[in-house]
């Protein structure tokens, strides 16, 4: 069986969604390397006229839609892969930036002979459309990340990480964060943002520059998938704090930010939600391996646990990085990917 990936000009989620555990099964994409801003399709044609199956990865435009429809035509397997959803409109501040795109996709997913995504809740949604869901999670490659980086400082280096400076999730934790901004023995790091470059960005990002700007906190922007787990290392992060709001997107979300400080050795406070259905809920039951929190008390109360502590930040680091090696690592995982695609080529038209 032979497989090639499509994916979107997002090369951050092409990495985690088809490069990595499309590397470890032999196949290709048309993204070849982490520096490739956006993917190569010229040249691709052969491998797709002689792939069995292709996997679009976020296929919200038209083009690949017909395209999809004419290799379907003639006789391959069609695979959608998605690890969000903007179908709901909460308020998400990339929601209204792709929200147009949602009507396509679920066009896609209709049409799909296979549905792969990250969540059972996200596999539930998709499960609407089309029965034929599955869950692949993401996973981690240990040989993309390097020995963590420890904080020789005399302040607690505590980060947010990602999108969850893109869309008021640590709303409900605003004063605490002022709090911890203010404070002699802590150090509020941001990695996340786009920097100022366009109109377009400042526009889309207004709000949370605003935010942001009334907040002590020591500023990194995004940057390119390929530097991404090297500039996360150099913050030489202490704890991660992973607020989200409860929302429909949030809850669709997967617990990629808790694997990626996993394998750092940062201890996090993740968001829980009240039922227990939160992206850190299942993985955070056991509190050796991270903290949860729900309300803004809460996230005080875990920080501070931490804080004080730097034998159970050690600790809590170390079991963390055991855990996600043990059950998200793609050296061990990358057979799901072809089990899930040598069911569709057993089924017949």
């Amino acid at each position: 069986m032979k497989v090639f990936g499509i994916n979107n000009s997002y090369t951050g989620c092409a990495y985690v969604r088809t490069m990595m555990p499309f590397l470890h099964n032999g196949w290709k994409t048309d993204i070849k390397s982490l520096y490739d801003n956006k993917p190569q399709r010229v040249g691709i044609q052969h491998d797709v006229a002689t792939s069995d199956i292709i996997v679009f990865h976020r296929p919200d435009d038209q083009e690949r839609l017909q395209m999809a429809v004419k290799l379907k035509k003639a006789g391959k397997k069609i695979v959608y892969d998605n690890d969000d959803t903007y179908n709901v409109d909460d308020g998400m501040t990339m929601g209204k930036f792709f929200k147009k795109s949602a009507g396509m996709l679920d066009r896609f997913i209709r049409y799909a002979d296979l549905i792969t995504t990250t969540t059972d809740f996200l596999a539930d949604e998709y499960r609407k459309l089309n029965p034929n869901v599955v869950v692949l999670p993401n996973c981690v490659d240990p040989d993309d990340w390097d020995k963590p980086l420890r904080n020789k400082g005399n302040k607690v280096r505590i980060g947010i990480i990602g999108s969850v400076a893109n869309n008021g999730d640590s709303e409900h934790i605003k004063d605490l964060l002022k709090e911890l901004g203010n404070r002699d023995d802590v150090q509020l790091v941001m990695f996340g943002l786009q920097p100022k470059k366009s109109k377009l960005i400042k526009k889309l990002y207004r709000k949370e520059y605003e935010y942001w700007s009334k907040i002590n906190i020591e500023w990194h922007p995004v940057v390119p998938i390929y530097d991404y787990q090297d500039k996360l290392n150099s913050l030489e992060l202490d704890i991660a704090l992973i607020p989200r709001k409860d929302n429909y997107f949030n809850r669709c979300k997967s617990n990629i930010k808790f694997l990626e400080c996993g394998m750092l050795e940062i201890p996090v406070v993740a968001q829980s939600f009240p039922d227990g259905l939160s992206p850190y809920d299942k993985d955070l039951k056991d509190e050796s391996l991270g903290l949860l929190a729900t309300t803004e008390n809460e996230f005080r109360n875990q920080l501070e646990k931490l804080i004080k502590d730097k034998s159970l930040r050690r600790q809590i680091g170390k079991n963390a990085k055991k855990y996600v090696l043990k059950n998200y690592n793609i050296k061990n995982n990358y057979k799901k990917w072809l089990y899930a695609y040598n069911q569709i080529t057993k089924q017949k038209d």
